[in-house]
């Protein structure tokens, strides 16, 4: 059974097989609210998730986040440190100033990184600088995995939920996976089993030094994937070789990652 929802400003389709009708219905509902509750969390259009409220008042005084966002932070904080900056989720004030995100209630904003957040143990957020968190880079990973975590919960072992490109695979059965690769549609890559793999390109990543390429660039129509155990790390990790361009960045072996750069060495798929 296949479900597909909007979501995540992508559609998250979520796939179940071994379970009978009514129990993959609901256990296929359940995922969805897993992601939907991402979403409202950690959204940065929204003012009051999180992460708004994170953007907006965690300079002047703690915000208390959902375990979940706390999560995430936590996630996010390692993956700046393993890669010494490269990612960095505190680039809300560069997608602003190009206008990709919203500035509502946000002028007191500055450039800055990560390191300005101060997560407590107690998931209360400060900001040491008025910098904007925006975990567009990590989140939606972070929702597929919640997603299969539900359906595990429910019984199902064996489902495919896939958000826009971060997909993960559950079950004892090779998946065979695509990827997309700028001006060449999609592209076989392999078989998957019980992991994730997510893909990303140079014109969608934004790190510490602004967006890498504008939208229309035909500098760089390369696929930069990265296959992990969970989709949170795979989502990451793509920034990091989106930036990097080194498939073997020490990065990746530190998550049990492997990665790999698509462009003119595979064969297309019809799309």
């Amino acid at each position: 059974m296949r479900r597909a929802r909007p979501l995540l400003g992508t559609i998250v389709e979520i796939e179940v097989e071994g379970v009978a009708q009514a129990d993959a219905e609901r256990a296929v509902a359940r995922a969805f609210e897993a992601v939907l509750l991402v979403q409202r969390l950690m959204s940065f259009h929204d003012a009051g998730s999180d992460i708004g409220r994170i953007n907006r008042a965690a300079f002047r005084k703690p915000v208390t986040v959902h375990p979940w966002t706390a999560r995430v932070l936590r996630h996010a904080a390692a993956f700046h440190a393993a890669s010494n900056g490269l990612f960095d989720c505190a680039v809300g004030f560069e997608l602003m100033r190009r206008e990709l995100l919203p500035s509502n209630d946000l002028d007191h904003v500055c450039e800055g990184d990560f390191s300005a957040v101060r997560l407590s143990e107690d998931r209360s957020v400060r900001l040491t600088a008025p910098v904007a968190i925006d975990l567009g880079g990590i989140a939606k990973g972070y929702a597929v995995d919640r997603a299969v975590a539900s359906l595990r919960a429910a019984g199902v072992r064996c489902a495919t939920v896939n958000a826009g490109g971060d997909l993960r695979v559950m079950g004892e059965i090779d998946q065979p996976i695509h990827v997309h690769v700028p001006g060449r549609g999609l592209l076989q890559a392999g078989l998957l089993r019980n992991g994730a793999i997510a893909t990303s390109s140079s014109f969608a990543t934004v790190g510490r030094n602004g967006a890498l390429e504008s939208p229309d660039s035909t500098t760089d129509r390369r696929a930069y994937s990265v296959v992990a155990p969970s989709c949170i790390v795979a989502d990451a990790l793509t920034k990091i070789l989106v930036q990097s361009a080194e498939p073997q960045h020490p990065c990746f072996g530190r998550f049990g990652a492997t990665a790999f750069i698509s462009g003119g060495d595979l064969q297309p798929m019809a799309a």
